[in-house]
């Protein structure tokens, strides 16, 4: 019993120990499976690494001869060549104010109405400068006198045709003549600006009072000379006395010669001959007519004035403020605006060697490579050769005191024309010589062109009608100096055609078949391997 109940005890402990066993070897035959495929696919990536000799040889040959073809094509050929160009600023006028009147002692900014950046248009308020306005308007000469009535020339015309453009007739007043209408044109647009307009002062009002004064006399002595004249001619004349006769006088002239004794005469005051007024009063009308004319010349030349100090003539508005140097309050001495006017300038570079040919009126295009923008233009002008850079004008307005009364006022340039703008470099005598081009641009340059190097292509010779063209490239020429094009077909054959050349642009050559031969457009020709 004792045997078998322990026998019966054991037999359930010795079953796990099979089964543990049992998955050891699945997991051994796993493992070698794996261990198998790592291998084989080790072996195909191996296997695809490792190459012949002659493998390696194959693929590092270079590939057969082909030809490169491009086609016949027709087209208009324009002979050109290709340069640098300049874009800078259009002219640059520093504005220096000045004094329009002797009883201010200093210069002091009492007011700014533009600050850089800005664009001024015609008839527009800059600043104010100890208490006189500072405002620009079109026209082409800068102001170099104080404009006043009659004054006349071609400044006044400018002036003139600067207020009618903003609206203020000047009347009757002739072309360049300072009249009435121009001063009360001038008077009209002070106003607008908000200041009183300036008068030529007191000496010539007191030319004026003084002529009206000698008017009002000469009217007073005419009037008064016309009334005596007038009584003179009311009033009965008194007979003059006869002289006293002798009694043989009497009776002869009773006697002899049969006539009635004139009866004596009331005695009476005789007036002033007529005679003398009419004199007088000849001379005082004389006079008057006289003094009338230096009452109008006096008057023509006193009135509203613009003092060269207040006015800025810039040809070409609106303008843009490029810098403002200065504050309320602080002194003006020196420029105290910049101003440039104006489209864009272009000059061209060009080598004397590529220079030759080139003349004015040729066709232009400008290209700013970084926006790819093309506009096109024209030569203007062709200059002699130099080493200065291209650079824009300054002018100076402005600078020099003027009066109220007259006298010369601000306005006359200062600056030379052609001479570097603020900022551009001088001249550089050790530089290279080059042909400078004017160009005119067909349409105004963008401003974010200013200041850049372009390209110029200048297209010197343009073919009247499309012609026959191919790459250059595809020229070939043998020994006996002929030309020829090599035409190959849709099969690959090769066919050799003479050809004349002709005009070369843009890496393209018009050609003419010769000896017979002909040549399409479409067709394609060799131009390497």
């Amino acid at each position: 019993m004792s045997t078998t109940m322990t026998s019966t005890a054991d037999e359930p402990d010795a079953a796990p120990p099979a089964r543990s066993r049992a998955a050891r070897r699945r997991r051994v035959l796993l493992g070698v499976a794996l261990a198998a495929a790592l291998v084989a696919v080790g072996g195909v990536g191996a296997a695809t690494l490792v190459k012949s000799p002659a493998e390696r040889a194959a693929q590092t040959a270079p590939p057969p001869n082909s030809l490169l073809t491009a086609p016949v094509v027709s087209q208009v050929l324009t002979r050109s060549l290709a340069a640098r160009a300049m874009v800078y600023p259009p002219t640059q006028y520093d504005v220096v104010p000045a004094s329009a009147s002797t009883e201010v002692t200093q210069l002091f900014v009492s007011k700014l109405a533009v600050k850089s950046g800005d664009t001024v248009a015609a008839g527009q308020l800059l600043a104010e400068v100890s208490g006189q306005p500072l405002f620009a308007l079109p026209g082409a000469v800068p102001a170099y006198r104080d404009l006043k009535p009659g004054n006349t020339g071609p400044d006044v015309s400018e002036l003139q045709a600067a207020l009618a453009g903003l609206g203020y007739s000047t009347g009757d007043d002739e072309t360049g003549s300072y009249g009435a209408g121009t001063a009360e044109a001038v008077t009209a647009f002070y106003r607008k600006l908000g200041y009183p307009a300036p008068t030529t002062g007191a000496t010539t009002q007191q030319a004026v009072d003084t002529a009206q004064k000698a008017v009002d006399t000469d009217r007073q002595t005419v009037e008064n000379l016309t009334a005596q004249k007038k009584n003179a001619a009311n009033q009965p004349q008194a007979p003059q006395q006869a002289p006293p006769q002798t009694q043989g006088q009497a009776q002869g002239q009773v006697q002899g010669q049969g006539q009635p004794q004139s009866q004596p005469q009331p005695q009476g005051q005789a007036p002033a001959p007529t005679g003398d007024l009419d004199q007088q009063l000849a001379n005082a009308r004389k006079q008057l007519t006289a003094d009338q004319a230096a009452l109008a010349r006096a008057r023509s030349v006193n009135g509203p004035m613009v003092p060269a100090a207040h006015v800025l003539f810039v040809p070409t508005l609106p303008a843009a403020v490029t810098a403002v140097n200065g504050a309320v309050g602080s002194p003006a001495a020196g420029t105290l605006l910049s101003l440039t006017s104006g489209g864009l300038a272009v000059t061209g570079q060009l080598t004397p060697t590529q220079a030759a040919g080139v003349k004015a009126g040729m066709a232009v295009e400008i290209l700013a490579e970084d926006t790819n923008t093309t506009i096109p233009g024209t030569i203007a002008e062709v200059g002699a050769p130099t080493t200065a850079p291209p650079a824009g004008k300054v002018i100076t307005l402005g600078g020099t005191s003027g009066g109220g009364s007259g006298g010369s006022g601000a306005g006359a340039p200062g600056g030379q024309p052609g001479a570097p703008a603020a900022g551009a470099p001088g001249n550089q005598p050790g530089g290279q010589s080059y042909i400078p081009l004017t160009i005119t641009p067909s349409t105004p340059l963008p401003a974010a062109m200013s200041g850049k190097n372009v390209r110029l292509t200048v297209l010197k010779d343009k073919a009247g009608a499309p012609v026959t063209a191919v790459p250059v490239a595809a020229i070939s020429t043998n020994a006996a100096g002929r030309t020829s094009v090599t035409r190959v077909d849709a099969a690959g054959n090769r066919t050799t055609v003479p050809v004349t050349t002709g005009v070369t642009a843009d890496g393209m050559v018009a050609v003419t078949p010769a000896d017979g031969a002909e040549l399409r457009v479409g067709d394609q020709v060799v131009v390497g391997k």
